[in-house]
């Protein structure tokens, strides 16, 4: 059996996992500036996790200042407190959560809400035809957003792009959903929640299992008593109100 190579590195940049190159070609990425010491991690055979690219030894110039004859030339090092990394602002790759929360929930709702109460208010409603058109012109449009926001999400938290597709996954999508939503810029790198972030993933949470809830008493209530006419009588009415909320929305 062969010994695996030894001058094997792996690197991410921007969320996404890269490699294998060499040392040398690390210290190349290094010094054109493609390589962050501090975002940027790195791993080879040996290491038992990733560690940031700084932390490598001749991986990067220690730039080493003189000191003057008779001061002491040591200065301890003075650890960087997870409070003050997650208050750095502008350092973090792709989108902030307030920027993925304004393009994929705030701009949807605030479409909807000018295209229903929009002509109405302004005196001139649209025609059936162009109300299409325009509706679905807006969701498209939406829709690219809101893709392309996600996308940057995931560089923000130092996971691949490619998490996108967990959205189509039961269950994975829920917590792929959570991440996006509740967690801080750089979670991938300081690991903590800040009071924003407790209070979104609580708010969370909860509705997801209200949804849940409400979702399984529908289902049992539907079985328990699907030969009821009450019941049938009751969907049918519901089914009518939701036909003339269309109808309302889409009328001159």
């Amino acid at each position: 059996m062969t010994e695996p190579p030894q001058d094997v590195w792996f690197y991410s940049h921007d969320g996404a996992r890269l490699g294998p190159v060499s040392l040398a070609e690390l210290r190349v990425l290094a010094v054109e500036g493609a390589l962050n010491p501090r975002l940027d991690l790195v791993w080879t055979q040996g290491m038992a996790d990733w560690k940031p690219a700084g932390e490598i030894e001749a991986l990067f110039e220690r730039r080493v200042n003189e000191v003057p004859a008779g001061s002491n030339p040591y200065t301890p090092p003075q650890a960087e407190s997870v409070g003050s990394l997650m208050q750095q602002q502008g350092e973090w790759p792709g989108a902030r959560r307030r920027a993925y929360l304004g393009a994929c929930l705030l701009l949807p709702v605030l479409w909807n809400v000018a295209l229903v109460n929009g002509p109405a208010a302004l005196g001139t409603p649209l025609e059936p035809a162009l109300f299409q058109q325009i509706n679905f012109g807006g969701a498209l449009l939406l829709f690219i957003i809101s893709i392309y926001y996600s996308l940057q999400r995931f560089v923000n938290l130092g996971m691949s792009r490619w998490w996108y597709l967990g959205h189509l996954v039961p269950f994975l999508n829920l917590w792929v959903g959570y991440r996006c939503f509740a967690c801080p810029a750089g979670y991938a790198y300081h690991k903590r929640m800040d009071g924003a972030g407790i209070a979104l993933a609580i708010f969370y949470w909860l509705t997801i299992v209200l949804v849940l809830l409400a979702v399984i008493a529908a289902v049992v209530i539907l079985i328990r008593y699907a030969n009821d006419p009450h019941v049938a009588d009751f969907l049918r009415q519901l089914r009518e109100a939701i036909e003339h909320g269309r109808s309302a929305a889409r009328a001159p």
